[in-house]
């Protein structure tokens, strides 16, 4: 298991060896968030700019240490350079590239483990209000995993409905999980 887990599904949390670490500033989770999820490296410019939209460059980037020092709670998960900031994925793990891992692989059961992982929404109430391209990024993140939630959850229940499985019990909780996602969904119902 990996010292640092940042979980995305529900409420954003950052955890070192199972303890949950709390930050006096939303944007290091949002970061920490940002880091794990796109799950490589990124110009120090480019997480001031979309952390910092409506401040200069030199703000921005005083701004960006004083979070990259408060996100630093991590431990050495959090490598940053000069230039560079990133998570080393041997040290930090992510429930939503856990997620799209599994979903990808394809089979039943991993389509099965990735339902189990996705608890909630992505990022459920976490917003910046001030920074609007993080919030697309959050949005259309977030409509990506539902699509592939969907997509399993409905893969999984035709499974269990196949003539030659019939597992209706299971089918069900699948197909009422699915419509949790999307009520007015017709082929859920």
């Amino acid at each position: 298991m990996k010292p640092v887990r940042v979980s995305v599904f529900g409420a954003p949390r950052v955890s070192r060896q199972g303890e949950d670490l709390r930050f006096d500033t939303r944007k290091a989770v949002a970061l920490l968030a940002y880091l794990a999820v796109t799950g490589r490296a990124h110009r120090r410019e480019t997480l001031a700019a979309l952390l910092w939209p409506r401040s200069d460059q030199a703000r921005a980037r005083s701004a960006l240490r004083r979070t990259l020092s408060v996100a630093g709670a991590v431990g050495p998960g959090l490598v940053t350079s000069r230039d560079i900031v990133e998570l080393d994925r041997s040290l930090v793990s992510c429930d939503a590239q856990e997620f799209e891992e599994l979903v990808g692989r394809g089979d039943r059961t991993s389509r099965a483990a990735a339902v189990r992982l996705a608890s909630g929404e992505f990022m459920a109430g976490f917003s910046l209000p001030d920074c609007p391209a993080f919030d697309e990024w959050q949005f259309f993140q977030a409509e990506g995993l539902r699509g592939q939630l969907a997509s399993a959850l409905l893969r999984l229940s035709s499974f269990y409905t196949a003539s030659s499985r019939q597992d209706f019990e299971t089918a069900i909780r699948y197909a009422r999980r699915w419509l949790t996602l999307d009520p007015l969904h017709e082929p859920a119902h």
